[in-house]
């Protein structure tokens, strides 16, 4: 699955007849025993074999250490309550083998009814009691008692249910759409990981229970009916000819959150792949050739992931649809994926080369889980990381080798390997491989963390082991358990025996504990030798003392002027501190460490090594991911105290050339094979620098001299806005397409008024038919909307009105909050979240817009607490959107006392949903504000000594 935040909610089960079904059935079992919380030391391993029952916990000491202080806090809330259970997974004593399923949903009263009949395996004797069925609603089961006892063996069990197509975006929910014609109409479709395939029918809903389905649908004849495998038979419904009966193929088998059905209607294209699997990707009617792209990424890269795991696609068809209502990005059912419109359409004339990206990489993304994820499945949650993350990974491997024009690859470390090191550096992070118990909890858990920093990790472990090394432990694992469940510790092990190198050992570090290391450098010069004394320590946010003395085992490598493109030392750091000796280095020549940023770590260096690193980085000899890095890391250690804004805005003066598109192939990384490579890789310097740069603006506008600081930053992203332009060039690269939005946006909001004036014009001329190019109608609605009047912001709601592309709809709702005019901001937010003018889907991009100021910031945290209740009981108390509103609407600030005031509001609002994320506010705002209070004079007195 993917959009690295997603929406698994659970929701009050109803009885028979209710709005809606749940359901898990248990023929029998033992009563749930409540933990209780034991303190002491002698007591943590009788505790952790509960937590292992639970949990599904290895009883290593490792995880002892690493585990205790993440899972308690959940201990200690089921044991506060007495009267609630202890979530125990379901008894392994009855197995399903398969179902035989069918639906006939009724879209006009949104109800549907269904009957499946289960084959199990009892594998030991039930006990006889008195024929009842007991429901369990706050564990979402229900219990099947029999008056005689079951002997073990083969059984059937037939259940008759009905349901509701509900509008949560999860289980099976509806989704409304408008026909070219303009009539409202609604389609259906199903949304189950992790645990709402219950909602649509009786299952034993846990991913190790991996079974076989015949799935059946009926279906009115007007309507498509879609599934997971290719259609078997279609025929007239007897009991109405208006009906059409369409039974589909078994499946392979597979866990219940794969299970897929689709009824709407569709157009479709299609095409098989080099080995003959039949593509197709749905669309809206009228709108196929909007899924042409997305047919071509799929078509390159399912055979390139056959070729890459040694192991052919299981089944005969690939089928992806863009669902109007969606509440990730895309969800990987085996044979039939769905997305978000905007993570597979493409309209060839209208959209960005930014959309084109990400539906490369979305595709990607989804087709890499029907291996790793669909084919191999971990045996609990607590392991979906290790989907996640290699997902992630192994995505922009298969985009960069069948797209190569793309050079996606270049990307990671701006998008993904920069992205992870924020939120990892906060004291309220987590590990990556965290243990789950109820599956309401990946919620919590899974972040930036789990897929940015998982991704990482593989690439580190990828590295460090070498591709073949990789591809045969793959491969091994793949197919030994393929068809089975299994965990992180099971690939660790055939990577191991296929590399000869320690994974376990080396991996534990990186994914049991939390955080990453700041290494730090002292350097002593010795005649031609260069000294290097690297100490470890975790490195987090705001500069406090890490009160765990973590340690992690950390691939050092180390390039020197001499010779900056092979490494000069090579070690795995396994110790707190280590001694390197660099021989034939020069008193003056720089030394730089993590070439291309493969190492999981950020670097500090004595000021005189940071110097003689402005050398390289003006001159670019440095490659283009460690340029990016060392100002990356700067401006970390700055936020953290370890050094002043001031060193940050001084090294960005070396940057302000970085426009030369065509650096030498000499300086490129090994596997760079054209000059294009070295230019996107440039791109992403800058990407990086804006994102930096956009932080530091959000936090000076709560100082007197804001104004300066968008005078100097008009001053750093001047040359290069000038050089890109506004028009696309006839052979320019795809990411300089992407990154003119960027500049233009900073440039304009910095108030250069003529990029403020160009931006109107275009859109004076746009709205008169003279359209914008899609790659920079992003900034031009930004700032039109920023300098703009109330007349404008009607413009701006007309377009996203009459707009037919998602994408489209986007990029004009991210804008309208970005005006400077407080009751325009309130009136946004009226837009956004009453009436349907906006899908549920879709109103944190609105939300979004509205904290780009100052104002606009108090103005949602105002709407925040004065709708928390409704904002709840609309997407539901466990829905991560409530995550979304928080981390993205608070985050900004740099006041303690709202700080203080975030906090006490949701202690008492009971959502427990956002409760890390609400740490994770707190901490943030306290670290913009101790910048603040440490760094703020002297920002100001170098700006007033530099006249800027």
């Amino acid at each position: 699955m993917v959009d690295r935040r997603q929406i698994i909610c659970r929701r009050k089960l109803g009885v028979r007849g209710a709005t809606l079904l749940l359901l898990i059935i248990t023929l029998s079992g033992k009563s749930n025993k409540r933990l209780l919380l034991i303190t002491g030391k002698s007591k943590v391993t009788p505790l952790l074999g509960a937590l292992n029952r639970v949990f599904g916990l290895a009883p290593a000491e490792v995880r002892r250490r690493i585990y205790l202080s993440s899972i308690l806090p959940k201990i200690i809330m089921v044991t506060e309550n007495n009267d609630k259970p202890l979530f125990q997974r379901l008894p392994i004593t009855i197995i399903p083998t398969h179902y035989d399923l069918t639906i006939q949903p009724h879209l006009d009263t949104f109800k549907f009814d269904g009957s499946v009949i289960i084959d199990l395996q009892i594998k030991e004797p039930t006990t006889s009691q008195d024929g009842s069925v007991q429901m369990d609603t706050e564990g979402e089961r229900i219990k099947v008692n029999f008056s005689n006892k079951l002997e073990k063996g083969d059984y059937q069990l037939s259940l008759k249910f009905i349901g509701e197509v509900n509008n949560k975006m999860k289980g099976f929910y509806r989704c409304k759409y408008i026909t070219p014609s303009g009539e409202t109409r609604y389609a259906a479709s199903t949304q189950f990981e992790p645990s709402d395939c219950r909602r649509a029918f009786p299952c034993w809903d846990e991913p190790n229970f991996k079974a076989t389905f015949d799935v059946t649908m009926i279906t009115p004849k007007q309507l498509l009916a879609i599934s997971n495998m290719p259609v078997k038979s279609e025929s007239e419904f007897k009991n109405d000819k208006s009906w059409t009966v369409t039974k589909f193929e078994r499946t392979p088998v597979m866990s219940t959150y794969l299970v897929a059905f689709v009824v709407g209607e569709y157009d479709y294209v299609e095409t098989k792949d080099s080995n003959g699997v039949s593509i197709k990707a749905y669309t809206p009617v009228g709108k196929k050739e909007h899924g042409r792209f997305a047919l071509e990424v799929a078509a390159k890269v399912l055979p390139f992931y056959a070729d890459y795991f040694g192991i052919k696609y299981p089944i005969a068809k690939a089928d992806m649809i863009a669902i109007p209502d969606f509440a990730m990005g895309a969800m990987e059912n085996w044979g039939l994926i769905t997305y978000r419109e905007t993570a597979l359409l493409i309209d060839p004339k209208f959209s960005s080369m930014d959309q084109r990206q990400r539906v490369a990489i979305v595709v990607a993304h989804e087709l890499a889980h029907q291996w790793f994820g669909n084919l191999v499945t971990m045996d609990w949650w607590t392991d979906l990381w290790l989907n996640e993350g290699f997902a992630t990974w192994i995505e922009y491997l298969a985009v960069d080798k069948c797209f190569p024009e793309f050079d996606i690859w270049t990307q990671f470390i701006a998008d993904t390997f920069a992205s992870f090191l924020v939120p990892d550096a906060l004291k309220s992070s987590h590990p990556i491989e965290v243990p789950i118990g109820h599956p309401a909890e990946i919620d919590e858990i899974f972040d930036a963390i789990s897929y940015l920093k998982g991704s990482s990790v593989i690439r580190m472990l990828h590295d460090y082991i070498g591709d073949d090394a990789f591809r045969k432990g793959l491969h091994n694992y793949l197919k030994e358990y393929s068809y089975k469940n299994t965990i992180t510790k099971n690939l660790w092990s055939h990577l191991a025996k296929a590399s000869n190198k320690p994974v376990d050992e080396v991996m534990s570090s990186w994914t049991l504990q939390m955080g990453y290391p700041l290494i730090t450098v002292h350097e002593q010069q010795l005649n031609k030798q260069r000294v290097l004394k690297l100490t470890q320590q975790r490195f987090i946010c705001d500069g406090s003392n890490d009160d765990e003395n973590l340690q992690w085992k950390v691939p050092i490598t180390v390039v020197t002027k001499s010779q900056p493109k092979t490494v000069a030392q090579n070690v795995l750091m396994d110790e707190r501190e280590i001694t390197i000796t660099l021989d034939n280095v020069n008193e003056n020549d720089w030394i730089k460490l993590n070439q291309y940023s493969i190492g999981l770590y950020r670097v500090k260096y004595e000021s005189k090594t940071l110097e003689r690193l402005n050398e390289p980085i003006s001159s670019k000899i440095l490659s283009p991911q460690d340029r990016l890095m060392v100002q990356n890391d700067v401006a970390a250690l700055c936020n953290a105290g370890h050094q002043s804004f001031v060193d940050y805005l001084k090294l960005l003066r070396a940057y302000k050339n970085e426009d030369n598109f065509t650096v030498n192939i000499v300086f490129c990384p090994p596997h760079s094979i054209n000059m294009s490579f070295c230019s996107m890789l440039i791109v992403q310097v800058w990407k990086s620098i804006a994102s930096n740069i956009e932080d530091l603006s959000t936090l000076l506008q709560y100082t007197n001299y804001f104004e300066e600081m968008k005078k100097y930053c008009r001053d750093i992203f001047s040359t290069i806005q000038q050089k890109l332009g506004w028009d696309v060039r006839p052979d320019e690269s795809a990411l300089l397409a992407m990154l003119r939005p960027l500049i233009i946006g900073i440039v304009g909001k910095c108030g250069d008024q003529a990029v403020i004036d160009e931006a109107k014009r275009r859109f004076k001329q746009h709205l008169a038919g003279d359209l914008i190019d899609p790659n920079i109608r992003k900034p031009v609605y930004a700032l039109v909307s920023l300098y703009g009047d109330e007349s404008t912001q009607e413009e701006l709601k007309k377009l996203y009105k009459t707009a037919d592309m998602m994408e489209e709809q986007s990029r004009l709702l991210r804008s309208l909050g970005q005006t400077r005019n407080p009751e325009l901001i309130q009136k946004t937010l009226q837009f956004v979240f009453e009436g349907d003018n906006v899908r549920m889907q879709d109103s944190i991009a609105g939300l979004v817009g509205c904290v780009s100021s100052k104002i606009g910031r108090d103005i949602v945290w105002k709407f925040l607490k004065g709708n928390w209740t409704k904002l709840a009981e609309r997407f539901g108390e466990k829905s991560s959107y409530l995550v979304y509103f928080v981390e993205y609407g608070l985050s900004d600030f740099a006041d303690e006392e709202v700080s203080n005031d975030i906090k006490t509001f949701f202690d008492n609002a009971n959502t427990p949903i956002v409760t890390r994320p609400i740490n994770k506010v707190v901490e943030t705002i306290h670290m913009r504000s101790e910048v603040l209070k440490r760094d703020s004079k002297a920002i100001e007195e170098f700006f007033r000594k530099n006249n800027v």
